[in-house]
């Protein structure tokens, strides 16, 4: 309902926060995942799972209050989905994150291998997660211009080759740990060796690829 200029940043902000709570986030999604009780309305995005199903609206300023009442009268009395409405402000939408340059990034690897080192792995995986998508944000900036979710930060980098399956498929126990620690769970055993090829594949990642505007 609402034009893709204004929507895909406030997108960008939510879906990082859905896909780690669980859900499995479809943007624009085709009829054949809505159910039957929405008929014509297709919403912005559908967030699949638990405890309710998420149909996400985003609406600008100047929308009609009207129209939304109808849409909102569709899921009365439905026990499995929920109507989500988040709000973009015309003439501007949420300021992308800036990008770092190798350097910054190279300094930063050092202090995560420091963290390591001095047995702080804790730190070491939430500064080294964060490093990894300040890489994916040097390498195609038009993608990744805003906060990722960790498995989307693989899907982004992995789609365009950057990283290769195999390490894909040792990124991603990483990013279940870096989830788990961000949203409290402290007490994990986070095993060093990992954390050291965890190291070695951002060292990988930034030194066999050109970062945008990096040299001629």
């Amino acid at each position: 309902m609402s034009g893709m200029e204004s929507e895909r940043p406030v997108l960008d902000l939510i879906i990082p926060a859905l896909t780690d709570a669980g859900y499995e986030v479809y943007t624009h999604p085709s009829r054949q995942l809505l159910p039957s009780f929405m008929g014509d309305y297709i919403p912005d995005a559908i967030a699949l799972g638990k405890p309710k199903n998420l149909a996400i609206e985003i609406v600008r300023d100047g929308t009609r209050s009207g129209s939304r009442e109808r849409v909102a009268d569709r899921f009365l009395g439905v026990t499995d989905w929920e109507l989500r409405i988040y709000y973009a402000r015309s003439g501007g939408g949420v300021p992308a994150i800036d990008g770092v340059t190798p350097d910054i990034i190279d300094r930063t690897i050092t202090k995560v291998e420091a963290l390591i080192a001095a047995g702080q792995m804790e730190a070491a995986l939430l500064l080294g997660w964060s490093t990894f998508e300040a890489i994916g944000r040097a390498l195609i900036p038009n993608r990744l211009s805003h906060s990722q979710s960790p498995a989307r930060l693989i899907e982004q980098l992995a789609g365009e080759g950057i990283v290769t399956p195999d390490e894909a498929d040792r990124l991603r126990p990483i990013a279940n740990l870096r989830n788990a620690v961000a949203h409290g769970a402290l007490q994990r055993d986070l095993d060093r060796t990992a954390l050291e090829d965890f190291v070695a594949t951002l060292k990988l990642v930034l030194h066999e690829n050109q970062p945008v505007g990096a040299g001629a």
